[in-house]
Order: structure tokens, then sequence, then C-alpha cells
């Protein structure tokens, strides 16, 4: 068993209410996916018991370290609401940091966990000015005469799913805008694509289950114009707004 997730998240019995546990858990979030992405490249193998490093601040510290539901090793830590809240962004991500640093310390005490590989990839994310962005999916239309690009752009404020498209010949841009935009949590947005496709002269933007989403006239995109159709498959999606 591998270690696959790292999750720095407030429990519903942190002793913190709704709406700031909420907003803690949303803002912190690309975090956690970051980490978990880039951790799960390590491969590093566990005793079997655990693949999930689950780092929870809390009020009251009832258990300091312990397995917990799906493998998750979990535990509590000290958490300082008043210093949070005085934060700016930046503060607030080497905070967010900082709480894993320590929950990683703890959790050393009572499994192996690659503690070193741990702390370097918190200084690669500081490296990389806190930015957790991947590409999606690339797809070359030639004879439109199309590059396709999906960037994902995931923030402490939203997730963003950026389609660009370039001329094949002269690579210079011919559209580009957000297909999708929600809350910065992945329940919310990864169910809405996978893959790109080519139809009756309309490029098709696939769910999670590989059905048509949202889809765009290739001449549209050849005339520099970005129309999405929205294409209802059965799933809601309401762009957020801010």
């Amino acid at each position: 068993m591998n270690l696959r997730y790292i999750a720095l998240y407030m429990d519903y019995d942190s002793g913190y209410e709704d709406p700031f546990r909420d907003n803690f858990n949303l803002h912190s979030r690309f975090i956690s996916n970051y980490l978990s992405v880039q951790i799960r490249k390590l491969k590093y193998a566990t005793d079997g018991t655990f693949n999930m490093l689950s780092i929870a601040p809390t009020i009251v510290i009832k258990h300091l370290c312990r397995i917990v539901g799906e493998k998750a090793l979990h535990t509590c830590i000290s958490f300082n609401r008043d210093a949070y809240e005085q934060m700016n962004d930046i503060e607030k991500y080497e905070y967010y940091l900082k709480l894993l640093e320590d929950g990683y310390r703890i959790c050393a005490h009572y499994k192996n966990i690659p503690l070193a590989d741990l702390l370097k990839l918190h200084d690669d994310f500081r490296q990389n000015n806190y930015k957790n962005e991947w590409l999606h999916k690339k797809k070359r239309i030639k004879e439109h005469g199309l590059d396709i690009i999906l960037n994902c752009y995931f923030t402490s404020t939203d997730f963003r799913l950026v389609m660009t498209a370039c001329d094949l010949v002269s690579k210079k841009e011919l559209i580009s805008g957000d297909v999708i935009r929600t809350l910065p949590d992945e329940v919310c947005f990864a169910h809405l694509f996978k893959d790109l496709k080519i139809e009756n002269e309309h490029l098709i933007i696939t769910d999670f289950l590989d059905r048509p989403i949202f889809s765009f006239l290739l001449s549209d995109l050849l005339n520099g114009k970005f129309k999405i159709i929205f294409m209802d498959n059965g799933l809601k999606y309401t762009p957020y707004l801010g």
C-alpha cells in the first residue's frame, strides 16, 4: 500500500463551526491536492495500515495520532484562530504548511513516513510561488489547423479549467477562456471534465463518464469566438462567480 493522500482538514468535531470551518477547508484545499498528487509520484510504501496522512486542526486534542476511517493516519494539532484571522493569503499558505509539518512530525513518532520527502515537496511548492497548476489535455486537430489545450488552475479561492485554441502553424493564440469555474474543492469540479473529442464539426469536452458536456463549434474557435454550448447529460453546472 502506497501513501497517496495528504489532507489538512478541520473535522466536524474540531470545535470550530461553519462558516469558519468550511472556509478554512476550502481555502487550504489546493495545497492538500498539490501534495497528494506529488506524493503519489514517489510511490512510498507504507506498512499497509494507511495510505493517507490526515492533519486536523482542533480546539481540544482528544487523540494525538491514530488510524481512522479508510486507512488514514490521523493526527490532531493545535490551531491559533486569532493569529490566523489576521494573516494575509501568503501568510496563511505558510501557516497551512507549518500545520502540516507539525502533523508530519507527530505521525513520524508512530509510523514510518517519508518526512524528508514531504518537507522537500513543501519547499518545491514555495519556490513555485504556491501554484497548483497543470496541463490536463492537449489535442491537435490537423484538418482544422488547431491546437487545443486544457489547463487547470487550482487556487485558494477557486478552480478554473481554461481552454486555449492556437493556430497549428503560427502557434498564435486564437482564443482562450474559462470553461469551468468552481469553488476550490475537487468535489465541485473533478466530475465535470475528462477528455477532448471531435464530433460533427464540434469540439467536445466530456465528463467523468466520457459523456459530452461542453461543446464548441470549430468554426467559432477559428474565428476567435469563445461560445460554450452546455449539453444537458444529467449533470448540473453553475459557474462560480466569486
